[in-house]
């Protein structure tokens, strides 16, 4: 069963998901660049995480509802004078979820009286820019009374105050926070504050936790305090509700780790939460606009936006600067692997963020030219796992030759030019008599410690010697350090001795590396000298970094494409018939499906097989939302690996790394784009059933490009632009997007309008699978002064239509076939 799906929110053009309770088996994460927050399936908060202490500072927070009335089980023990509360819990049934990009809605009905409406989210407010956000997540609830009675209601919030840390929380109460501020004992910088916006709280801090929970009677709290220890802290208030009225209330809770001062100061001034979730959305809504994928396929367009939304998330800024970490909410490691393929994403959406994490990542470098495999983000200190040669460093190379053609900024390349070529140098050190590149580890323990790989924690296994995947990598980014070396006009022999080491690694991986009995990869030839022929999801980087021949590449396009490598969730780490599978353990190297290694496997196949990329990116996006609460996932979440057999996720619930390769292949697959130091190239490499597709607002050398490309008559691609491009196909520049002036009326068609000095084109495409009646209003794009005659191109009819000449034009309406388009040109007339 797949969850519900909006296509369209209230809140402009970010989609969400909608599913019940029983849907969903644990909640979803949030981030900003100051915080890492997972909430749990009650929508309750399951952890607030501090990135610049690497520790939870607030475990669980939860709201608790209570309503007035004396119970009879205990009434011999209650004081007739005392008001008393009986808690109250959602009514089976009633609760559901929205998944939206900028919070979590959990709805649901109190004894079929009072609709509970509870909203979590963190602020975003641009970390692309250099702002680091406030380190708070914000939980605000709106009650209404449904019936014609008053009803009286208390809220609890309740918020477990050590998180991970030492049990010695110290804690008072702010009256002009309204809100619990408290400290460690032994490390008094690190600073909660949990507090309303609703009104003056009663408080009480203390080790009752079981009181949380207690059915039969809710108390007024004593507004008192104790510790020190692993202590929990409540806020009270209490609400009447006159028949039909509404009350919100927002509970706050805050991480700080600059003391007690700096963090009441930042708590006070972010307290509206209003003006947050407005700011919030208004930022995602301009951040995840940039790039986006317009497909006759809703769920690739889905998953482009959606790979936005998870990558922003995990962008933080630690004390050794901006960057993301290998497992967020757990640790501060920042891995060179997964930073480079970060940026292959950022690059599309976010290209600040880009710059920042190449920066910090290239400081590490050591003197020898190498790049480690981790630094940690709070101390700086880094690790290369004891080997010599790894994929960190040339795939730091060719992050940076991908960086530099999607900015185009000359300046900074002249900048870290330096640390290229010397970590192109150091790779031409580490290769062997054979002319291969060659890791020399032999640990024992396998594992990180002898695996040159991105499958690097495999216990008690290596990937050691010449390994067929940083053979491929290394090709690549010796042949990108001598276009960086040409691009700079770079005096000496840089870009001719680094091209002909690509060419002549080229050369030995195919003398040495390829397997003569089917024509594929070895997986490695290891540091004894054992061929090992392993048919892995590795074969794919050949292909995807253009290390082989085409026929070779076609070779394991097809192969990988078999039904032991793939699932309906998207392809497996390894054949399922290998002696090695195991598709439960070794974090799915051995058998699992890893999102991300489809997604590569779509890029790779686009120009071979387009409907496998089209098939590979749908996939596993889509498995997200399949049974979430069976497969453990949160749907548009891109969750780490499935099971290879159950397919449910057995990783991360966010996995940092596996959005950003998404985007890439949807952006670069999809959508054709090749990023050049000087005009982008452009050629869709579409599905024959295709006949449509598009990209809007690109940032590309410090502007933005929109086009779209339309199959014509002939079959060949015609593509209009907003910039001059290079392109195999006849290109249309029209210099203006003016898509955001175009109002439709159909959440199944999907406009791009591009406007000249001669023309205004439109484009309508259908991403539904069955004919759909569009209808919009062009009159904002059109010059009122101006007669227009339109001419209409009709996908199903491929035709051009006899032109219309009319004194005016406003709305339209049209018909359109399954994945179909019409393209409607505007020219004005005399």
């Amino acid at each position: 069963m797949i969850s519900r799906r909006s296509t369209v929110t209230g809140h402009g053009r970010l989609p969400s998901f909608s599913l019940t309770d029983a849907e969903l088996g644990m909640g979803a994460s949030f981030g900003n660049s100051a915080i890492w927050v997972n909430t749990k399936s009650t929508g309750a908060v399951e952890r607030v995480f501090l990135n610049a202490l690497g520790q939870s500072l607030i475990g669980a927070i939860s709201l608790d509802y209570a309503a007035f009335g004396l119970p009879l089980s205990v009434a011999t023990h209650v004081d007739p004078s005392a008001r008393s509360f009986i808690a109250l819990r959602p009514e089976a049934g009633s609760s559901l979820f929205e998944i939206h990009p900028a919070y979590q809605r959990l709805s649901f009905v109190l004894g079929g009286a009072v609709k509970i409406e509870e909203t979590t989210f963190v602020p975003l407010t641009g970390v692309e820019a250099g702002h680091e956000d406030v380190p708070l997540v914000y939980v605000v609830t709106k009650l209404l009374n449904t019936t014609e009675i008053p009803r009286e209601i208390r809220v609890l919030g309740s918020a477990r105050l050590r998180g991970s840390m030492e049990p010695d929380i110290r804690a008072r109460f702010e009256k002009r926070l309204h809100a619990i501020v408290a400290f460690n004992e032994s490390q008094p910088r690190a600073v909660r504050i949990f507090g309303t916006s609703g009104g003056s709280p009663r408080f009480e801090v203390g080790f009752d936790f079981g009181r949380i929970y207690d059915q039969t009677h809710v108390h007024p709290l004593k507004n008192s305090t104790c510790g020190p220890g692993d202590v929990i802290g409540q806020l009270q208030l209490d609400v009447t509700l006159a028949p039909g009225a509404r009350h919100i209330l927002c509970f706050i809770a805050g991480g700080f780790a600059e003391g007690e001062p700096a963090a009441v100061e930042a708590y006070a001034a972010a307290s509206d939460h209003e003006s947050a979730l407005q700011r919030t959305i208004a930022h995602l809504e301009d951040v995840i606009g940039h790039s986006e994928v317009i497909t006759p396929d809703p769920l690739i367009n889905e998953g482009a936006l959606w790979s936005k939304v998870n990558a922003h998330r995990v962008m933080a800024a630690y004390p050794q600067g901006t960057a993301f970490t290998n497992d967020p909410g757990n640790t501060a490691n920042v891995v060179v692997r997964d930073s480079a393929w970060f940026v292959y994403g950022t690059d599309h959406f976010m290209p600040e963020f880009s710059h920042r994490l190449l920066e910090s990542v290239g400081t590490r470098q050591y003197a020898n030219g190498k790049l480690p495999e981790y630094y940690d983000a709070i101390t700086g200190e880094i690790a290369d796992d004891g080997l010599n040669i790894n994929d960190d460093t040339p795939l730091y190379i060719l992050a940076v030759n991908h960086h530099f053609r999607s900015a185009g900024d000359f300046e900074w390349l002249r900048g870290v030019y330096s640390r290229v070529s010397a970590a192109a140098d150091y790779i031409i050190s580490q290769i062997d008599d054979r002319g291969l590149v060659f890791c020399s580890a032999r640990d024992p323990r396998g594992n990180v410690w002898a695996s040159a790989s991105w499958r690097n924690i495999i216990e008690r296994y290596s990937i050691n010697g010449a390994v067929t995947e940083i053979n491929a990598e290394c090709v690549a980014a010796l042949r990108a350090a001598s276009h960086l070396a040409e691009n700079l006009g770079h005096p000496g022999d840089d870009a001719k001795r680094f091209s002909e080491a690509s060419r002549k690694l080229q050369g030995a991986m195919d003398e040495h590396l390829i397997n003569p009995e089917n024509g594929l990869y070895y997986l490695n030839i290891d540091v004894d000298g054992n061929v090992h022929t392993d048919v892995t999801g590795d074969e794919i980087f050949p292909v995807m970094f253009r290390a082989c021949d085409e026929k070779t590449g076609f070779r394991i396009i097809s192969r990988l494409n078999a039904p032991d490598f793939w699932t309906s969730a998207g392809l497996r780490t390894i054949s399922r018939y290998d002696p090695l599978y195991d598709p439960s353990n070794y974090w799915g190297l051995m058998g699992g499906v890893w999102p991300g290694l489809t997604w590569w496997y779509a890029f790779a196949a686009a120009q071979y097989h387009p409907e496998f990329m089209v098939r590979a990116l749908r996939s596993s996006f889509e498995h997200y939302a399949v049974e979430p609460r069976k497969n453990n996932t949160v749907p548009g979440q891109f969750s780490e690996w499935f099971d290879g057999e159950s397919l449910t996720n057995k990783g991360m619930r966010l996995s940092p790394w596996e959005p950003p390769r998404f985007l890439w292949a949807a952006v670069e697959g999809v959508c054709g784009l090749m990023v050049l130091p000087g005009r982008p190239r452009i050629n869709p490499i579409i599905p024959s059933h295709w006949s449509w597709v598009g990209l809007r607002r690109l940032p590309y050398h410090g502007s933005f490009i929109s086009y779209f490309a339309v199959r014509r008559d002939d079959g060949r691609l015609c593509l209009y632009s907003t910039a001059q491009v290079e392109s195999e196909f006849d290109v249309i520049v029209l210099e203006r997007d003016v898509t955001d002036d175009v109002r439709r009326f159909s959440a199944r068609a999907r406009i791009i309008a591009l406007a000249g000095e001669n023309e205004t084109v439109v484009l309508v495409g259908n991403t539904s699978t069955e004919t759909v009646a569009a209808s919009l209003n062009i009159e904002r794009i059109l010059d009122a002064s101006k007669h227009y005659a339109l001419e209409a191109y009709n996908s199903e009819r491929k035709r051009w239509e006899e032109p219309i000449v009319r004194e005016t034009w406003g709305a339209l309406a049209m018909s359109i076939e399954a994945g179909g388009f019409q393209l409607l040109r505007f020219t004005p007339r005399s």
